[in-house]
């Protein structure tokens, strides 16, 4: 059975509203992972956040990339102390970890409710694997770019980031795919495409 597309008109405000609300709930979660399961600074070893910049890439398009990929890690990024320009240089990882999710579940057609095998593997593909593999690199090479960390420290610091949001994006990004899909799917935040 093919699934209806709805295109859907919207005010500018939708959008910036779309933008503002994954960006401050990214940036509270982010920053609370930040402070309380520091692993190396800027890096948590349990960041929640990265479960929310998934799924609202996949639910909102480039305008959740935008807010919760890119404006919320930046400011929860600040929240722990770093300086902003560095926290808009390794933002990088975050925008990965979002916009990977979002191209591959438009691009590949999966359902974001999970409600086949093919959609199943595309959440574990895309959103638990290759974007989080993606976004450790992108993240740790930031930092190492940066001059934060060294070159020893790249391997532990990539290991930490990448399993460390496999578990989240599985565990708490397979229960908000499942909870609030359909949900979200029937209002009109639901983006369908890119940007719109």
């Amino acid at each position: 059975m093919t699934e209806e597309v709805v295109v859907r008109k919207r005010p500018i405000a939708a959008y910036v509203a779309i933008i503002v609300m994954s960006g401050a709930i990214t940036a509270v979660i982010g920053a609370f992972g930040g402070v309380v399961f520091p692993f190396l600074a800027p890096i948590s070893s349990f960041y929640p956040a990265v479960a929310f910049i998934v799924s609202f890439g996949v639910w909102f398009g480039l305008w959740g990339v935008l807010g919760a990929g890119f404006l919320g890690p930046v400011i929860g990024t600040i929240l722990t102390g770093t300086p902003a320009p560095l926290a808009v240089f390794i933002s990088g990882g975050d925008i990965v970890q979002s916009i990977i999710p979002m191209l591959a579940f438009r691009w590949g057609k999966f359902n974001p409710e999970l409600k086949t095998t093919r959609d199943w593997a595309g959440h574990i593909l895309f959103n638990m694997i290759i974007a989080q593999a993606a976004g450790a690199t992108v993240g740790v090479a930031s930092l190492y770019a940066a001059g934060i960390f060294t070159a020893g420290i790249l391997p532990v610091a990539w290991v930490g980031w990448f399993v460390g949001n496999v578990v989240v994006v599985g565990i708490v990004g397979t229960i908000l795919m499942k909870v609030f899909s359909g949900y979200l799917k029937k209002t009109a935040l639901y983006v369908q495409g890119l940007l719109h």
